[in-house]
């Protein structure tokens, strides 16, 4: 009998538990080892994948591909026209390739849920075992809890135990190799040719060629790329990373999220990375590695936060009570927002960029959300949902975090209160103006401090020429009524 390995958020051969675990499982049994990957564009579209996130998906299935065919493993590819087919379809390939074992690795949100309980019962009627391993998160949630044994609603006290626990226990310091190749005729021994090619796109998922290019060469595909990019990062930029983050203009992030959000690189390999570069130290030595150790802990909180609190993926707010608040349902609002035009360069400027490239700087990100939900007192739903949308490194569990932290519906231990201002986050971040003089090249011909709030330092002719629109709200004013939204349901 042979076993299977199903692919899904994991789309690499080293350090991939559960494919370590069915190559293990293989080896032992004398049997056959297969990959499987479910094509679902329906499932795909009820979770909000961007055309990008697809485009980059197809093209590491076909590195995935090339990489378990020098294993010596087939790889299956499978289309469902229907979210529901997808346990059949797993189902249907077990007795075909006469697989008796499935081995994946565990995806903690709701639907992933339901649909893997599912397979689960569906495939133990046929008497086929599966198996499902925890891969997304460097320590599983549900290990790192409270001393009364609840789960963490704050991060801080949540990263402090984290790095207790990552600190004192080897393991989670040491990735897994990729399995070894198994015999040649591993593959006549499966009874199939299924190297059949991913294909290049989907009809529900367009992308324009110019789009493609970008991505191509933005993103590039394949665990070796992810890898080669985690190494530039940790080699150039990951000392200064703790003061060179936050700005848009320089480059000193590593855009290692794509990669993670599809499991091309484990979070395991960026620790094991970050910790060679700063001897073995977690929670000492250089700020930058540190820094940069505790994004990997944000990742790991908010998967924790979806398990423990699973309303989190189903529309809900992480703090009920602020499903009261009276968000305002300003269409035009929300465009302006969508297209960058909202009056206000940095925003405009990280809005143009998300819509360019799929991409937006992590402190735009907060930036922007946070002017949706304060400036503009849009329902945080409709901006998650649009970066979803456009998202190469969509990841529900981190955008949804993202969202209702700036929106004050989260686990933000600050109050409501934590507003930004965007003119002054796009004079401390942006303070020659030259991200924004990038992405909004109306603003060009701007100079100096001007280029933070055109419309108010500039005449009335001279803003005219520009061709930008003026502010669509007044932040002071936006301030007062969000405040006073917050206060009304504080009294309820």
């Amino acid at each position: 009998m042979n076993t299977f390995i199903w692919f899904r958020t994991d789309l690499r051969t080293a350090d991939n538990t559960a494919l370590h675990a069915a190559a293990e499982c293989a080896r032992q049994g004398a049997g056959a080892l297969l990959g499987v990957f479910v094509i679902s564009p329906e499932e795909w579209k009820a979770h909000d994948l961007s055309p990008f996130k697809v485009d980059f998906m197809l093209r590491n299935l076909t590195q995935l591909r090339k990489k378990l065919k020098e294993l010596n493993v087939p790889l299956v590819i499978e289309h469902a026209e229907n979210q529901s087919d997808v346990p059949q379809i797993v189902l249907s390939c077990c007795q075909k390739y006469n697989v008796d074992k499935v081995f994946c690795n565990q995806e903690y949100e709701v639907d992933e849920e339901k649909r893997d309980a599912k397979t689960e019962a569906l495939l133990g009627q046929h008497n086929i075992e599966f198996y499902r391993r925890h891969d997304q998160c460097i320590v599983e949630p549900g290990v790192v809890v409270t001393q009364a044994e609840k789960p963490y609603t704050v991060f801080t006290p949540f990263k402090k135990n984290w790095l207790r626990k990552v600190g004192s226990d080897k393991k989670y310091h040491n990735p897994l190799p990729a399995p070894s190749p198994f015999p040649e005729q591993n593959l006549s021994r499966c009874r199939t040719s299924a190297q059949t090619d991913p294909p290049g796109e989907l009809p529900e998922f367009p992308l324009s060629p110019e789009m493609k290019k970008v991505a191509s060469s933005m993103y590039p595909e394949g665990e070796e790329k992810a890898i080669e990019r985690l190494d530039r990062f940790v080699q150039k930029k990951i000392s200064n990373y703790d003061t060179g983050r936050d700005f848009p203009i320089d480059d000193g992030t590593s855009v290692l999220s794509p990669y993670l959000a599809l499991g091309v690189i484990s979070p395991r390999q960026c620790l094991a990375k970050a910790l060679g570069a700063n001897e073995n130290r977690i929670a000492s030595g250089n700020e930058g590695v540190q820094t940069w150790i505790s994004e990997l802990a944000w990742r790991d909180f908010y998967r924790n936060v979806l398990v423990s609190f699973p309303r989190v993926c189903k529309n809900r707010a992480f703090k009920p009570e602020t499903e009261d608040i009276e968000w305002n349902d300003n269409p035009k609002h929300f465009t302006a927002w969508c297209e960058g035009r909202t009056g206000y360069p940095i925003v405009d400027a990280g809005m143009r960029q998300l819509n360019s490239i799929g991409w937006m700087h992590n402190r735009l990100r907060m930036v922007v959300a946070m002017f949706l939900t304060k400036d503009l007192l849009i329902n945080w739903q409709k901006g998650e949902r649009y970066f979803m949308n456009h998202l190469v490194d969509g990841d529900f569990a981190s955008n949804n975090g993202g969202w209702q932290w700036a929106a004050s519906t989260g686990t933000d231990s600050q109050p409501y209160f934590r507003i930004f201002n965007p003119a002054l986050q796009s004079e401390r971040f942006d303070k020659n103006g030259d991200f924004i003089r990038k992405w909004v090249p109306e603003l060009k011909p701007v100079k100096g401090k001007a280029i933070h709030e055109p419309y108010k330092h500039l005449s009335p002719s001279e803003f005219k020429k520009l061709g930008y629109p003026k502010p669509i709200i007044d932040h002071s004013k936006a301030r007062q009524t969000t405040l006073a939204a917050f206060k009304a349901i504080a009294k309820k």
